[in-house]
């Protein structure tokens, strides 16, 4: 496994617009280090492969019927343009 060294801190660093004191360099490379050796002990451990279609949760559509209803307000009085019901706007071609 490649190790991560103190120059690749620091690109990562610049990278991620982050600034960095030179004694912080050292504890970050150590903490990627161990971070990476851990992936490599789940890594190791026989774990089953999820199906696809695999959920925790159930998932289902919720169907119910659509009803018809009449719009209680008229919000075209805030318009300065109408014509009856309609908004008339700006042509744009």
């Amino acid at each position: 496994m490649p190790k991560v060294d103190e120059e690749l801190v620091k690109r990562v660093a610049f990278l991620s617009r982050i600034s960095l004191k030179e004694d912080e360099v050292p504890v970050f490379a150590a903490q990627f280090n161990s971070i990476l050796s851990y992936f490599s002990v789940i890594a190791s451990k026989d774990l089953p492969a999820p199906s696809p279609t695999e959920r925790l949760v159930d998932i289902r559509n919720v169907f119910r019927e659509d009803k018809v209803c009449e719009q209680g307000r008229d919000f075209t009085y805030i318009f300065p343009n109408k014509e009856g019901r309609y908004i008339k706007a700006p042509k744009i071609v």
